[in-house]
């Protein structure tokens, strides 16, 4: 199942369900930008779905979580409740957290484990999963191998991991390692294309990842993209597959324009899952 995130369109919110679901992308994600800190917002955004018969599939709203040992931990607990509740509203069941990105004497890898496993925890009563991705920069959680440890660690049915293809092709990870994760631990794939040029050092690595993933097909890696994918599917991955872009570019292009590419990525994608 292909998905797409809300924010690639530079339309507003209202026109995105609009457009999206006219041309049969029924399943959205969201990030961080699209939850504002009104109460309305979320209730605007619940009737959107309702009216345009839209799963939201993923939350990428929790960022920079966890080890905290300060009192910021209990801010991040907060945080974490909150975005529980609001996914709750929207019947979402899928929340992405990202690790700590810099390194501090405040945070502790123990602590992560524990804030980890207390989400987790957390999760359970709502029915949302929640879904680990590892970021290369992070001097925590860096690795595939350092988030499925981690997963193991916390143990819980409602924890896996997210595979991002971006970071996967940047680092340029052979894809027999996606055989060392364990296929039930992997609850979504996001997917992106990027220019070679862009990753020679890991201050790129970042700039991209921010501001510059690409639709598949925009970049040099669109067939190791779906050879990703084929391989996962093979190994009986059956979740979901997200098109995440942020690309300045796509600003000025026309929403139809954009969802022509969609569309073509998905007809690819056809071939292999």
């Amino acid at each position: 199942m292909l998905t797409v995130a809300a924010n690639l369109l530079p339309i507003t919110l209202d026109s995105r369900f609009h457009e999206l679901a006219q041309h049969g992308f029924l399943h959205i994600d969201l990030t961080h930008k699209d939850f504002g800190a009104d109460r309305r917002d979320i209730e605007h955004i619940a009737a959107l779905t309702k009216r345009h018969n839209i799963q939201i599939s993923s939350a990428s709203s929790l960022r920079e979580f966890g080890g905290n040992t300060n009192h910021i931990h209990e801010y991040d607990m907060d945080l974490a409740r909150n975005y529980l509740k609001t996914l709750a509203q929207l019947h979402c069941r899928l929340l992405v957290v990202t690790p700590p990105t810099i390194r501090s004497k405040n945070i502790d890898n123990q602590q992560i484990l524990a804030d980890l496993r207390a989400l987790a925890n957390l999760a359970i009563p709502y029915r949302i999963k929640i879904a680990l991705k590892a970021l290369p920069w992070s001097p925590y959680i860096g690795s595939y191998q350092a988030a499925a440890a981690l997963c193991n660690d916390v143990n819980s049915p409602n924890f896996g991991l997210v595979i991002d293809t971006f970071h996967f092709l940047s680092e340029s990870e052979d894809i027999d390692a996606l055989e060392t994760l364990p296929t039930d631990s992997i609850f979504l794939v996001q997917c992106s294309d990027f220019n070679s040029s862009m990753t020679y050092s890991l201050e790129d690595q970042i700039e991209t990842y921010h501001h510059k993933r690409l639709i598949p097909g925009d970049g040099y890696y669109e067939s190791s993209i779906l050879s990703v994918m084929e391989h996962l599917h093979q190994k009986g991955y059956r979740g979901h597959y997200s098109i995440q872009a942020n690309h300045p570019q796509y600003q000025s292009q026309e929403t139809n324009e954009l969802i022509e590419k969609l569309k073509a990525f998905q007809a690819r994608c056809q071939d292999v899952l």
